[in-house]
Parts: C-alpha cells; sequence; structure tokens
C-alpha cells in the first residue's frame, strides 16, 4: 500500500514539474511552434552574403541566396493586401491633432489605427542584448514577417543582435487592435552587422504569428533611379519618441529630394522611434513601400533619409520570405493564449487536489487523539487522552506500523495477522 501512494505520489509531482515547466516556456517564449527558417547554399558566384539571427535559440546563422532566380529578379512591382477585414481603402486620418515642437513640423495624429493602411503600421518595443530599451517602427510584408531598420534588430554600441523584438500593429495608445507578435528570427546584411553601412541599414522580422492576414500589408516597388516616384509626393508614419512618448501613430506626406542607388532623401518630418516604418506611394488607392525610413541630419540641415528598396534588396524580400515556414496558429484550432490559461488553470488544480490528498493521508495516518472521545472496549474505560495513547495503540510486529490494540484484526500496511481474539 505504501509503495502504491509512492509510485502515485511520483507521477503526480513529475506531471506538475512538467506542467510548471510547459507554461514558463510559452510565458518567455510566445511561440509555441517555432518557425524552421531554411538556410540554402548556393555557389559563391552572383550571390549576397546575409546574415540571419534565431531570437529563441540564441544562434547567428550566415545564409546565402542567390537573387538570380528569373521569377524574382524580374519582378519590380508587389501588389498590397488588404486584410481579411472590412476596411476602407483611403487615407483617412480621423480627427488629426497637429504637433509643432519643431516648425515646420505637420505631422499628424492618425486616430483610426485598425483601418487599412494603418493597420499595417507597426510600433516595436526592442530589448537590446545589454538589457536597454528601445522603440522602433516597421511595416507588415506578409502574414508574418515586418521591415524594420537594421538598427532596429542588431546595436552597435549594446551588445550586436536585440535579445526581442515585441510587434504591435496599428497601437493606438493602450489600445492594440490586433494583439501581438513577437520576433523569432531577423534577417539583414553583414554590411551593416559588420561594418554598419546606412546603405544596408535594413531588416526583415520573422513573426511568431500570422498577424498580418488580419491587419493586411502594403505592396512594394522598386524602380530605376530616374524614376519620378522617388521625387514625387510620398508618404510615411510611424511612432515618434518626440510626440506622446511614442504612444501613438503620426503620419506626414511631402516630396522626395534625391536618391541613389542605395538610399533615397525626402522631406517629411521624422524622429526617434520611426526608424524603420515605411516610405511609400499612393499609386491610385494602392500603396507601395519603396524605402526604410532611417536617418535625420542634425537641426534638419538636410532631408531626412532612409534605405531603398533597390532591386537587390527587392528580391532579397522575396527571397527571405518564401525561405520561411509559417507559424501554426491555424483559427481554426487551438488558440496559444488559450493553451496558456488552460495549462496554468490545469496545474493550479492539480497542486490542489494533490495538497487535499496529501493532508488527508497524513490524517488517517496520525489521528488526532484530541478528537477522541472516551470509550470502553469491553474490559477497560478509558478516561482520558494520555490512557488513550498508553493503551489503546500499539505497533505491527512484522513492520512496525502503528495498530489500533485489541480492536485492529490486521495491519493495515503489511497485512499481518494480529492475531486478536473477539
Amino acid at each position: 500500500m505504501l509503495q502504491r501512494q509512492k509510485l502515485i505520489f511520483g507521477i503526480v509531482i513529475f506531471f506538475l514539474a512538467f506542467s510548471s515547466i510547459y507554461v514558463l516556456d510559452i510565458v518567455n517564449f510566445p511561440d509555441l511552434y517555432p518557425n524552421n527558417t531554411l538556410s540554402t547554399s548556393y555557389p559563391l558566384e552572383d550571390i549576397s552574403p546575409t546574415i540571419g539571427y534565431n531570437v529563441l535559440t540564441d544562434t547567428e546563422e550566415i545564409e546565402y541566396f542567390s537573387n538570380t532566380f528569373e521569377d524574382l529578379s524580374f519582378q519590380t512591382i508587389i501588389p498590397p493586401y488588404l486584410g481579411n477585414n472590412d476596411y476602407s481603402n483611403t487615407l483617412d486620418i480621423g480627427n488629426p491633432e497637429i504637433s509643432y515642437p519643431f516648425l515646420p513640423d505637420d505631422r499628424v495624429k492618425i486616430n483610426s489605427t485598425s483601418s487599412y493602411p494603418w493597420s499595417t503600421i507597426c510600433k516595436l518595443y526592442i530589448t537590446a542584448a545589454d538589457d536597454t530599451q528601445w522603440i522602433g517602427s516597421g511595416a507588415m510584408l506578409d502574414a508574418y514577417h515586418v521591415l524594420t531598420c537594421g538598427h532596429c534588430v542588431y546595436f552597435h554600441e549594446n551588445g550586436g543582435w536585440a535579445s526581442e523584438v515585441e510587434v504591435v500593429p496599428g497601437k493606438d495608445g493602450s489600445y492594440r487592435p490586433f494583439g501581438v507578435a513577437y520576433a523569432t528570427y531577423f534577417r539583414t546584411y553583414t554590411e551593416w552587422t559588420q561594418f554598419e553601412m546606412v546603405q544596408h541599414d535594413w531588416a526583415v522580422i520573422t513573426l511568431d504569428r500570422t498577424i498580418g492576414n488580419q491587419t493586411g500589408w502594403m505592396g512594394r516597388k522598386t524602380a530605376d533611379l530616374s524614376d519620378p516616384i522617388y521625387t514625387g509626393t510620398l508618404h510615411t508614419a510611424g511612432y515618434p519618441g518626440d510626440l506622446d512618448l511614442g504612444e501613438y501613430m503620426y503620419y506626414d506626406s511631402d516630396v522626395g529630394q534625391e536618391v541613389d542607388e542605395y538610399n533615397h532623401w525626402f522631406w517629411m518630418d521624422t524622429a526617434g522611434g520611426q526608424s524603420g516604418g515605411p516610405v511609400w506611394e499612393d499609386d491610385g488607392g494602392n500603396y507601395y513601400i519603396l524605402t526604410v525610413n532611417a536617418y535625420e541630419y542634425e537641426f534638419g540641415t538636410y532631408a531626412n533619409f532612409g534605405t531603398r528598396l533597390n532591386q537587390d534588396k527587392y528580391d532579397q524580400i522575396n527571397t527571405w520570405l518564401a525561405a520561411d515556414t509559417p507559424p501554426i496558429d491555424d483559427p481554426n484550432g487551438w488558440d496559444p493564449n488559450l493553451i496558456v490559461i488552460i495549462a496554468v488553470s490545469s496545474t493550479i488544480g492539480i497542486t490542489v487536489v494533490v495538497v487535499g490528498l496529501v493532508i488527508a493521508l497524513r490524517r488517517a495516518r496520525k489521528p488526532d487523539l484530541a478528537l477522541v472521545e472516551p470509550y470502553q472496549n469491553g474490559i477497560t474505560r478509558y478516561e482520558s487522552v494520555e490512557e488513550i495513547r498508553a493503551n489503546a495503540f500499539g505497533y505491527c510486529p512484522m513492520c512496525g506500523r502503528t495498530i489500533f490494540r485489541d480492536t485492529q484484526r490486521f495491519c493495515s500496511n503489511c497485512g499481518h495477522d494480529l492475531n486478536i481474539k473477539f
């Protein structure tokens, strides 16, 4: 009997420990089904070395992808996707609140952040390797990838790769219309991580859930340097830290200044916290990302600028997006948040049951003598607890288990016949 109880307790304790580790793993790593990143090697001719970082395993991986595929390199436009909600495909800025801390700042606050295209703009909460906290912006590329700056995922002065990036599309103060997603993988060029070249300050983040299916995403476009789209009317949005502590989305529109192979200069007002936000054109109600916003000159001495999606970077995005396995977050299946709730509730419930069983067994093994009424066994009447303790209890001669003298025929532990005559 005792061995059976020990076995049961051992199984229960193992289950509780496993459940606790499982719950802690979910809390610390929200990706229940990590993405399998494919690192395909090609011959060294005509390739662009890129570098990836697996956030979950803290592993850096050099990748080599060819950008000479005809089905990719001949593309120059990727169409937008509005998401699976009923969005209004217009640049509706709601009731803008204009802020003028640095004249002529004409950024306006976006109130309708859950509608397209604002739903595609992301706030980034970034934890660097040295545990310093940063903010940035980004743009959805597809169901589970975000375009941003290289300096939002790799910090040369703060330990290298970020340890965590929380992505909040359409954030509006404390309101998070689509919830949050977390980074599981970063990709950028080695020219950024090794040499901090502003020509390659860009990155793509892989997420732990397909949040983009709800937010939608803008299209992407690349063109010749002489194309007027780079100097025409442009748009940008993000989360500037100098306005409302970076908790609200702001938008601005102005003209572009100039462009070279790698960078693009424009006159939209930006500030720290907007790094990684998209610069896009409005082509008759269809929005195409051209550039990643990245830098401002001190005191506004020249146009702000960012990393242009030239043909190489445009193709590289397509290659990166195709290299990942989508995260498993089927809306018809188990919601990861629900799994966490069930696991925690089960752990608490089982713990309560086990504690109750332990208390009950201890009471059964050692009865509280203070509650035992004096009794008469036919020969002797015991008048006090002390008399009961001294006369009513004995020990099994085989196993030493406490027995109730004169009334217990067999030992409840080993079954030994106590040879008591009734």
